[in-house]
């Protein structure tokens, strides 16, 4: 008795997968974007970071004739928005310099405490005047008077200290923080920096404290520095807000 035998059937052969081509460019393009779009705000390295994201928007382009299309257009994106962010980072740091060169500092408004203030472009305020921002906000630098730190106040060593009465008034629609104006940190005494003295049981205590000043409103504090034996210059700068213009008081001390 014969007895058939079924057919073997093999499997087809499956077609090897086919490597990814240009896909190393795409991931280059990308991570090239990545640290140029980071690295675009900081002026000292977004020259680099922009070459780098020149790079990789060549490379990207390159990969766009392979496999990995999608990745190379996030990379495209990516070294594009990076370069764009680089121009206008520098522009910024080009004006802000053409700002400091052209002299833009006391640029507001200068008048006596009290009175009107008129425009005044190149006067340095100094003590009993009052600096006026664009804004509304203003400040007042009394003249100086001596003051006696106690035996526990620092820095110690201090030969000579003398105190200031700052106010601030509040001419903005809107309250102000002084935890945002830099209250008299930047002080120099003959062209060398002024230690703040904090003096808890002496004549030299500072009351300078975080506040909300609101509209229409004044907030005066005091604040002490050590200075040389000898009268000389003084200087105190304040700033409402990062990049705002820069109000400078000087004068004896």
């Amino acid at each position: 008795m014969t007895y058939s035998t079924q057919p073997v059937y093999a499997p087809p052969p499956v077609a090897p997968r086919k490597p990814a081509r240009f896909g190393a460019l795409a991931w280059t393009a990308v991570i090239l974007g990545i640290v140029g779009v980071v690295s675009s705000p900081i002026i000292f390295f977004n020259n680099l970071t922009a070459i780098a994201a020149f790079v990789g928007l060549v490379l990207g382009v390159i990969a766009l004739f392979g496999t990995r299309k999608i990745l190379a257009i996030i990379g495209v994106v990516l070294c594009v928005a990076a370069i764009v962010f680089t121009v206008v980072a520098q522009q910024s740091a080009v004006k802000e310099l053409d700002k400091i060169l052209d002299g833009t500092t006391n640029q507001g408004q200068v008048g006596v405490a009290g009175e009107t203030p008129k425009q005044a472009t190149a006067e340095t305020p100094t003590w009993g005047k009052r600096y006026t921002w664009e804004n509304g906000l203003s400040v007042d630098v009394a003249a100086p008077v001596a003051c006696t730190p106690g035996q526990y106040a620092v820095p110690q060593g201090i030969v000579r200290a003398v105190k200031f009465k700052v106010t601030i008034t509040n001419g903005t629609s809107a309250a102000f923080e002084t935890a945002l104006l830099s209250l008299g940190n930047d002080a120099q005494f003959n062209g060398q920096k002024a230690s703040k003295v904090f003096d808890g049981n002496g004549g030299c205590d500072s009351t300078v404290d975080n506040a909300t000043v609101l509209p229409g409103k004044t907030y005066t504090y005091e604040a002490a520095y050590s200075v040389e034996a000898q009268p000389g210059e003084m200087q105190l700068v304040f700033e409402p807000s990062f990049n705002a213009d820069k109000a400078v008081f000087v004068g004896r001390a």
